[in-house]
């Protein structure tokens, strides 16, 4: 081998092994401009129009307890109808914290979701998996033990979604205990608990306890509630109750109103955003309501609805503008706002999944928001996770979230003398400013393929599915579990058996 083969053979072998760590993205800061999709006049005509929604129609909020709340708060309750005046609304609303931190047992996993920044979420809530061997099949605890590895060694991931897929393999009512646990022991990163009641919630709180500490989570957010409402117009006892239990505890609630325009909303852009405004504030001004302060993210899932078949259309261009207006409206409040990132209607992770997912990513990244939710493994409108656009989705995060930066001029004046030093018909390939710069200068995705034809068929002919799978098959191979105290998952095993013990596992 020659000298120089044997130097690029070396630099090969450091850029492999930089990119087995697992460099994790850092709280990501918005370096450009959010779109703007309606002047400031016809942005007040949607948040008015939502005032009146909640004034004038009224909101339910089917649960005594918030019931009497409202009512205490000088809310007009008739059954459990609730209208809210927009001046008790809108105070309630300026409660919440424009910023909070968000913190793991992991010092270095502390991230900051506030107005200017992004963070990037995984998927959640599907029944389905597509596996590496491509079987699409009901998803097991390991599946989702799978997906909590391969969240804990991608760069470009923040939070763990919890339950990244459904564990239908183990009863309903001890679901959420597999769910936490699998969560806390195979990531050290903040995670979504459960929110469905009451007890899911306590547990998931006291089980997110046991791993970080009272002391840390008076002070951070290590667990987020995801509470999501029946549009048009409901709020129901099950997600209010989980709401209570994160805002009691000082844990984050996601507010999410659940749209799918035209079915539950009217078929119109401006007023699906005000009808969803209208549930969102009502929401959010509850979770104020609970406790003032509490920590909360103005939320949503936007799709449009096909009048052929009545599904839901990921990367519509009607979304990608109701997410415009979201933002407009989120920034007006003072709030941080999520948005449904990689999301996707087909069936497969093919051209069609990639081109929705990329709509959708890149409407989110240029609306401002500041948690990118469902950033890996959508597919079929929610229904599957799928291991292979996963990991492919974990990498596009990097790719947007360079974009999302911005342009920096921090390089500017060395990179200018470069140019002098060059001058007219050089290249700069060998210039001190490229060898110094040029690991981070450029995102160099490992993914996508840009190699020759000839190089490319070499190397087996390998579509994107393939390489995806390839890599999530490395990762999982690679994975080595984040440390954790033997004595918190001593008390982690514990409550989990105790809990199994004392709730029947019968269907309810």
């Amino acid at each position: 081998m020659t000298a120089r083969r044997r130097g690029r053979a070396a630099r090969v072998e450091v850029v492999e092994a930089e990119r087995a760590a697992v460099n994790r993205l850092p709280t990501i800061q918005h370096g450009l401009q959010p779109m703007r999709a309606v002047s400031d006049d016809a942005l007040e005509r949607i948040h008015q129009a939502s005032l009146d929604i909640l004034q004038e129609v009224g909101i339910e909020f089917r649960d005594d307890v918030a019931l009497g709340q409202w009512r205490a708060a000088g809310a007009d309750v008739k059954g459990q109808r609730v209208r809210i005046e927009g001046d008790l609304l809108m105070s309630l609303v300026a409660n919440a914290p424009a910023a909070f931190d968000l913190a793991s047992r992991n010092p270095d996993h502390r991230f900051r979701m506030a107005l200017d920044t992004m963070l990037f979420g995984t998927m959640q809530g599907p029944p389905y998996v597509r596996t590496l061997d491509g079987e699409r099949r009901y998803s097991t605890l390991q599946d989702l033990d799978d997906f909590h590895k391969l969240t804990q060694m991608s760069p470009g991931l923040h939070i763990a979604g919890g339950f990244t897929c459904e564990p239908t393999d183990v009863a309903v009512p001890w679901r959420h205990l597999s769910i936490n646990h699998s969560s806390l022991v195979h990531t050290d990163l903040p995670y979504f608990g459960l929110t469905t009641g009451q007890e899911r919630a306590a547990d998931s709180i006291a089980m997110a306890e046991i791993a970080h500490g009272r002391d840390l989570m008076d002070e951070s957010v290590v667990i987020m509630g995801h509470v999501s409402g029946n549009s048009p117009l409901v709020w129901d006892s099950t997600m209010l109750e989980g709401l209570r239990a994160y805002a009691l505890a000082g844990q984050g609630v996601l507010v999410s109103p659940f749209v799918l325009a035209a079915a539950n909303t009217p078929a119109d852009v401006a007023a699906t955003v005000a009808q969803l405004n209208a549930e969102a504030l009502a929401g959010l001004a509850y979770a104020q309501l609970v406790r003032p302060g509490a920590k909360v993210i103005y939320g949503q899932y936007t799709v449009s609805v096909s009048m052929r078949s009545g599904a839901p259309m990921s990367g519509m261009p009607e979304a990608s503008l109701m997410n415009l207006l979201i933002g407009q409206l989120a920034r007006r409040y003072g709030l941080p706002w999520r948005v449904t990132a990689a999301q996707a209607s087909s069936k497969v992770f093919d051209a069609q999944s990639g081109y929705e997912s990329a709509t959708a990513m890149m409407g989110g990244a240029a609306a401002g928001a500041n948690l990118m939710l469902h950033a890996a493994g959508w597919d079929e409108a929610g229904l599957v996770n799928c291991f292979a656009k996963f990991v492919a989705d974990a990498e596009q995060n990097l790719l947007v979230a360079k974009f999302v930066e911005g342009v920096s001029f921090e390089r500017f004046d060395e990179a200018l003398e470069a140019v002098r030093r060059i001058g007219p018909g050089g290249h700069y390939l060998g210039d001190p400013f490229t060898l110094a710069h040029f690991r981070d200068a450029f995102i160099d995705p490992e993914l996508l393929d840009y190699l020759s034809y000839e190089q490319w068929a070499a190397l087996g002919s390998k579509d994107m599915t393939a390489r995806a799978r390839e890599k999530a098959r490395a990762m999982l191979a690679a994975y080595e579990a984040p440390p954790l105290d033997p004595a918190v998952r001593e008390a982690l095993d514990a409550f989990v058996a105790r809990r199994r013990e004392e709730i029947d596992p019968e269907v309810r």
